[in-house]
């Protein structure tokens, strides 16, 4: 599930942008190459959020749009031969470590606040066994 749409990425970005990074010609914004990168983007973003919320998440909140957007502009942009990329490299850079930050558990999406329950993965580690062969009790006398 992508937490942008390929219009989210109209209204955030130059037209002009838009066209260089989607169509050779640069004839037109094609928004099947806008999908597909927020598709990737989203993905990416799973792979930080998986390990404390259950996914899909239920009502992303919209700074996960804005970090989609800015991952897909990322990775659309290196498919191109553009010289002015040191900007979006920071940008994505600072992506990368706000997800890793969430990821901690140093920040949070506030979905806790929003009425989602937020339970990390998995559940509680259970561990069963045999009662102890040797004790102290056990051992006494030798």
């Amino acid at each position: 599930m992508a937490y942008a749409s390929a219009q989210d990425m109209i209204d955030r970005f130059s037209a002009q942008q838009l066209r260089e990074v989607t169509d050779p010609d640069a004839a037109e914004i094609r928004t099947e190459a806008l999908e597909r990168a927020l598709e990737d983007a989203a993905a990416e973003i799973d792979g930080y959020l998986e390990g404390r919320y259950r996914l899909p998440l239920a009502a992303p909140p919209p700074s996960l749009k804005l970090l989609a957007c800015d991952i897909a502009i990322y990775r659309l942009l290196t498919l191109r031969q553009i010289d002015v990329m040191e900007d979006q490299r920071k940008r994505y850079e600072d992506v990368l470590r706000f997800l890793r930050s969430l990821a901690k558990g140093e920040i949070n999406l506030g979905l806790a606040q929003s009425g989602e329950t937020v339970e990390p993965a998995g559940g509680p580690t259970l561990v069963a066994g045999p009662e102890r062969v040797f004790s102290r009790q056990r051992m006494r006398g030798f």
